[in-house]
């Protein structure tokens, strides 16, 4: 039998932070069973954020509770300095509500001073495998565009505030995919999340904390800008950083030779094996016919595409992307 926790972005780190918060006897923790459970952190899984400690660009803080009572992650939530590069006291680097949460697979970590009541979570057996479930307990309110959300999530009880990864945590997702450009918010419903006291988060920390959706973005192509070389049968592939709406692509994504559009046919990636959606993010296109020997041929990827919950994909310029087939 296998327990695991962890889901999404966060299944490959796990191992890593057990060995992190719990793995070294000299490891000091600052958690404080002293009165009520304090948020002391609020992190988004974040396109743009930094490269954690292990190498993995993973979340960003959307809130950091100011001052240095708080032994906050300095990764996540540093401390502002002054001229003399002195710690300015309480005051906390955070921009603000986070704007580009991965739109696959985003989720939203409650970060907390001491431990929670373990039945906050349900652990459910599946085929051998434990995982944890909130999905009873119902400890937050999510919305996105005005509506209230479905979602999951689990209890993670590593970490220390200045491990990696920060914690204890409670972590929220939604079951189903969102509309690129949402704005979110999430709170903790009142009285649900309480220390092993019984103590419940002060009201004033419940939230609500804002965050957005990342717009719909072109990723790269294949072949990718400036390549030579090309095979006259190969497919080109446009990847989103969200599942797309098929529909939507038609005359707005064109393989083009001298401005004269290549007819061919748009369609999802599939398994060679199978014959299969395999990616619902890569568009493929595939040519009615072999392209000409040595011609430069021009990808344009332009405004109106939609995701699949109906985010459109606004660009300041359209995806322009070139390459050259073989002689």
């Amino acid at each position: 039998m296998r327990i695991s926790r962890a889901r999404g972005l966060l299944a490959s780190l796990m191992p890593v932070a057990v060995v992190a918060a719990c793995g070294d006897p000299e490891l000091a923790s600052e958690l404080d069973s002293e009165g009520p459970p304090d948020v002391v952190e609020v992190n988004v899984a974040s396109e743009s954020a930094d490269t954690d400690p292990n190498g993995n660009a993973i979340e960003a803080a959307t809130y950091c509770r100011p001052g240095e009572e708080y032994k906050v992650s300095n990764f996540y939530c540093e401390l502002e300095r002054d001229d003399e590069n002195k710690p300015i006291p309480g005051d906390r680097a955070v921009d603000g509500p986070i704007l580009d949460a991965t739109p696959i697979d985003w989720h939203v970590r409650f970060i907390f001073t001491e431990l929670l009541d373990p039945s906050i979570e349900e652990l459910v057996d599946t085929d051998g495998v434990i995982s944890g479930s909130i999905a009873d307990s119902q400890p937050f309110v999510l919305t996105c565009g005005g509506e209230e959300l479905v979602y999951e999530g689990w209890l993670d009880t590593t970490g220390n505030h200045l491990s990696y990864p920060p914690g204890p945590s409670l972590v929220v997702h939604a079951t189903e995919f969102i509309a690129t450009s949402s704005a979110c918010q999430v709170s903790l419903a009142e009285g649900v999340v309480t220390d092993k006291d019984g103590e419940a988060v002060p009201e004033d920390q419940r939230g609500p904390y804002d965050f957005s959706i990342a717009a719909l973005a072109v990723g790269e192509s294949v072949p990718e800008d400036g390549t030579e070389g090309v095979a006259v049968d190969a497919d080109i592939e446009i990847s989103f950083n969200a599942p797309i709406a098929l529909g939507t692509t038609n005359d707005l994504i064109v393989v083009a030779a001298d401005d004269v559009p290549v007819p061919g046919t748009l369609a999802f990636k599939t398994d060679e094996k199978t014959g299969e959606v395999s990616n619902e993010e890569i568009i493929v296109f595939t040519a009615d016919a072999d392209l000409a020997a040595g011609t430069e041929y021009t990808i344009t990827v332009t405004d109106g595409i939609e995701d699949a919950a109906g985010g459109l994909l606004e660009q300041e310029e359209p995806f322009v992307a070139t390459f050259t087939t073989a002689e």
